[in-house]
């Protein structure tokens, strides 16, 4: 035993040395495998510590990345209207919406997996004028037939769509940094079950009683998720923008599919109310 424990303080030195020691385990531990990590952490600890509202911690960099998003979202309802005053003044107007709502899908796919180090950035404002281009032909049907039912439907529907957008991007603004975001895990669970109530309702005839509650989800929880994804999408351009992500053509684009999806919706229930 005397000789066992004699020998054992060469080992001890023989693991310090080599830092198979727990000293030296726990100083290999200690040390950060990557720099991205420790960056995030910095991030997320600089948004708990900032005071205010959001508005109060916008940086210079942040407000003029912010105001290309607005005039790319800006350009791109225009480019959608254009396109559906354009396609009910011709045969365009008689296609069904389902032909452009798929072809909408090639640009959008497009942009979303190109980012401005890969591709250029006329290649990436094509596909999002495109999209929304595509996006307004789908509407000509839609707009033409409320066009035919009450006139005033659709200048109101854009009044009322731009009001809550409006409204849901200053409530942002006054919001406590970051506090949108939390939103995340509930949208996405609400998109989920909004989209399966979408594709349910094309098989579910008109006469069945699942039909209301089918349509009226799609509807009016369509409508109350696309009008808190716009307080959502604000605050995570925002945060994007700091963590170094800065392409406002897909931050756009993510405002415009908000925008659109309102409209929709509002209209409808304008329609609605002029049937009755």
């Amino acid at each position: 035993v005397l000789e066992r424990e004699a020998e054992s303080p060469p080992q001890q030195s023989y693991q310090q040395q080599h830092g198979y020691g727990q000293g030296g385990f726990q100083s290999s531990q200690s040390q950060p495998s990557t720099v991205f990590p420790s960056y995030v952490d910095d991030h997320e600890r600089r948004k708990r510590e900032q005071q205010g509202t959001q508005w109060d911690n916008l940086s210079s960099g942040v407000v003029e990345h912010m105001r290309k998003v607005y005039g790319t979202l800006a350009a791109g309802i225009g480019i959608a209207a254009g396109a559906s005053v354009f396609a009910m003044a011709t045969p365009l107007g008689t296609v069904s919406p389902f032909v452009p709502g798929l072809l909408s899908l090639v640009p959008l796919m497009g942009l979303m997996y190109t980012n401005k180090h890969t591709h250029s950035l006329a290649l990436r404002t094509g596909l999002y004028g495109a999209f929304a281009g595509l996006a307004g032909w789908s509407l000509a049907p839609l707009l033409k037939v409320a066009l035919a039912v009450s006139p005033m439907a659709v200048p109101q529907a854009l009044l009322i769509t731009t009001g809550l957008f409006g409204t849901m991007t200053a409530l942002s603004m006054l919001a406590k940094p970051g506090s949108a975001l939390r939103l995340g895990v509930p949208l996405g669970a609400g998109m989920i079950m909004l989209m399966l109530t979408g594709v349910a309702g094309m098989f579910v005839p008109v006469t069945s009683a699942w039909y209301p509650l089918l349509h009226n989800f799609y509807l009016y929880g369509g409508l109350g998720i696309f009008t808190l994804y716009i307080a959502y999408d604000t605050q995570r351009m925002i945060d994007d923008y700091e963590m170094g992500e800065d392409d406002h053509l897909k931050h756009a684009l993510d405002l415009f599919i908000n925008f659109k999806a309102i409209f929709v919706r509002v209209l409808a229930l304008l329609m609605g109310r002029s049937d009755d």
